[in-house]
């Protein structure tokens, strides 16, 4: 028996995911859309004998084929023709919810409505007459609660009856556009391909589709001209109105005394003063409570700074990514004794256990930090605190050409760039979600701050002077990372970000059950994604720096990866560090920030990492200058191998490469010079 497609639209926030994973049970696979970033879910189930392929397309507001979004799930509806098209709505907002509905019915016959949080609008007193709603529009209209699992079994049957043609449309809907509907009739006896020709002529006026030909720019004028209005906005009021009708006909409200909890909270986190301190500190505490749980940062730094060394390591060691790392020794040294005692090649040995079991704990350790992430972003967007926080901070982001979108993925950054990256997945603008995937890195994370800590602390002696060195590279990577971006967008030409125009959702309870499920398919897209490449890239790295033309080196002074550094040296001297030892430990660096200070310890032969730096022969200039080059430099493998699988073009991640090559090596050069220039040593 053949497979039933379901599509699930909806606008964003209305429980359009909650909904996915009810039905699937969280069965789901994650892919992209074919040629764009955007994340593709889709799961199977088997419903009264009948196999169901469920595809939960992107939350849009509209069908226009404006943005990104929008235009997947319209290509979806129109070359796909799913079995049945079920839209999604929120009871609370029908107003604004079934506008969505009403293009998708003018789109596509085979449309179900599935009123969600059916129990959240009993209670604010909204009481809708699904009958009735379901005689006007001629589609099943399925009250719901996603999150509760109330009406899942009715929106089931329901669907399967659409899908059979028991129930549903047989035509799309047709909404009265009144002083257009001769311009839409000599529009509609046009061609459009797979378009529906009425749905296409409306798109066509509204602008949202190009004109086939010449005629039809002749009737778009003629329209124009006519009316002496905008064909979008007439069409626009003429389906608001439409709406406006069906919900005054079919839902009452009883009015309930006093302002709202939603109504309160709204009071004070969209306060133009209050509301941006307020969202920065609670988004900050959020995450900064993850990189804690993750790594110990920022208390392992500050209590460091303090002089308090063992309360430090003591955080630092069972954090998650202390655990897993002492578990990774642990397998690393039982893997090398036994296969040692078997009598495998030593050379092998030390690849196995150093360069693959090595590469596998680095990989493992980002899932802890994944996971919480995607726990908070998944609960801040179900929630409804996102957009509001995005809506509140957009002012001060698009003086530089990003959104208030930006700020998740910007923040995220300051505790590990990997999922920073990955964030940007919240951005809708598929322009803006390029920029800052090229420039969050030179957001400086927490595996450079303990770099910085130590060369801080080897080239200065006064405290206040390290602190004031630390800080001043913070500062200055978020300012790059801001111009940056304002900057790319200019050389690209790519316009500037029209106004952010965000639909504030009801605050909803967050799903534990939707925010695992959207966590854990996440974090196995990433590991399938970019962890191969990390895998693979961590390997050779590894040979890169064992080898030589001799074979297999102990010494790294005679390993390839000395040769490179030996020929960086000429350029490094202009920045003052012409000394292999700097080229080598940035090359290991590129691995994980970290391997700077092991680098500088390997070869000075001490366990300290600041006497290690001392070693090499640094001063308060090439303190300065290698702090610089090591914040700005190029990011970590881990987080190039994310922006290949996010990013998706090569060309932006060498442009990223690039830029931050450039940009650490000027201002490294611009300091050295300028303070020997003035007779700093």
């Amino acid at each position: 028996m053949r497979e039933i497609l379901v599509a699930l639209a909806g606008s964003p926030n209305v429980g359009k995911s909650t909904l996915f994973n009810r039905i699937t049970g969280g069965n789901v696979h994650v892919a992209n859309w074919a040629g764009v970033t955007l994340q593709r879910y889709e799961g199977s189930i088997t419903y009264s004998g009948r196999r169901l392929r469920i595809v939960d397309l992107p939350g849009t507001y509209s069908l226009s084929a404006r943005d990104l979004g929008e235009r997947v799930a319209l290509d979806f509806i129109v070359n796909e023709k799913p079995d049945v098209l079920v839209v999604v709505a929120d009871a609370t907002e029908l107003e604004k919810s079934l506008y969505l509905a009403v293009e998708a019915m003018e789109l596509y016959g085979k449309v179900l409505i599935a009123l969600n949080m059916i129990d959240a609008a009993e209670k604010r007193g909204i009481h809708i007459n699904f009958d009735g709603l379901e005689r006007s529009l001629g589609v099943p209209v399925v009250p719901i609660s996603a999150l509760k699992g109330i009406g899942i079994g009715k929106l089931m049957r329901a669907i399967l009856e659409v899908a059979e043609g028991r129930a549903g449309r047989k035509e799309p809907l047709r909404v009265d556009y009144d002083g257009l509907e001769r311009y839409i009739a000599k529009l509609s006896e046009l061609d459009y391909g797979n378009y529906p020709a009425r749905w296409a002529a409306l798109k066509v006026l509204e602008g949202s589709l190009p004109p086939e030909n010449q005629e039809a720019e002749r009737i778009c004028e003629e329209a124009r001209r006519d009316l002496a209005i905008d064909p979008l906005s007439l069409i626009i009021a003429s389906r608001h109105e439409f709406v406006d009708k069906l919900v005054r006909e079919n839902v009452k409200r009883v009015r309930l005394s006093g302002p709202s909890l939603e109504e309160r909270l709204d009071r004070f986190l969209l306060h133009p003063l209050i509301g941006p301190i307020a969202s920065i500190l609670l988004i900050s505490s959020a995450f900064f409570i993850i990189f804690t749980l993750n790594t110990g940062f920022p208390f392992n730094m500050i209590l460091r700074f303090l002089g308090m060394e063992e309360a430090s390591e003591m955080i630092e060691s069972y954090s998650l990514v202390g655990l897993l790392g002492s578990f990774f020794d642990m397998l690393a040294e039982a893997s090398s004794n036994l296969l040692s005692s078997i009598g495998l090649n030593p050379i092998l040995v030390r690849f196995i256990s150093e360069g693959v079991i090595g590469s596998l704990g680095a990989l493992l350790s980002f899932v802890p930090i994944l996971i919480l992430t995607y726990v908070v972003l998944g609960a801040l967007e179900d929630s409804g605190l996102f957009p509001r926080v995005a809506t509140v901070l957009d002012s001060v982001f698009r003086k530089f050409g990003l959104s208030g979108r930006a700020f998740f993925p910007a923040l995220i950054g300051i505790g590990c760039n990997v999922p920073g990256i990955i964030a940007t997945r919240g951005i809708e603008d598929e322009r803006e979600r390029t920029i800052v995937g090229i420039t969050e890195p030179f957001i400086p994370c927490q595996a450079r701050l303990v770099v910085l800590l130590a060369i801080s602390l080897a080239a200065f002696s006064s405290p206040l002077i390290q602190a004031s060195l630390m800080l001043s590279i913070y500062i200055l990577g978020i300012l790059i990372f801001l111009l940056s971006s304002k900057l790319l967008r200019t050389i690209m030409g790519w316009k500037e970000l029209t106004e952010l125009l965000m639909e504030l959702p009801p605050y909803h309870r967050p799903s534990l059950r939707v925010i695992w499920w959207y966590s854990k398919a996440n974090v196995i897209h990433f590991l399938r994604k970019a962890g191969l490449i990390i895998l693979i890239m961590s390997s050779l790295t590894w040979l890169i720096l064992n080898m030589g033309p001799s074979g297999y080196v102990e010494d790294p002074s005679n390993s390839f990866a000395f040769m490179l550094g030996n020929a960086l040296t000429p350029i490094l001297s202009l920045a003052g560090l012409g000394d292999w030892r700097y080229a080598l430990a940035l090359e290991v660096g590129f691995i994980a920030k970290e391997g700077l200070l092991s680098t500088f310890s390997q070869l000075a032969g001490s366990p300290d990492p600041v006497s290690a730096i001392r070693y090499v022969g640094i001063t308060p200039l090439k303190g300065i200058s290698l702090a610089l080059i090591m914040s700005f430099y190029v990011p970590c493998l881990a987080t190039i191998s994310t922006m290949l699988s996010e990013l998706r073009k090569l060309k932006y991640v060498a442009l990223a490469i690039i830029l931050e090559l450039s940009v650490s090596f000027i201002l490294a050069s611009i300091s050295y010079n300028l303070g020997s220039a003035l007779g700093l040593s």
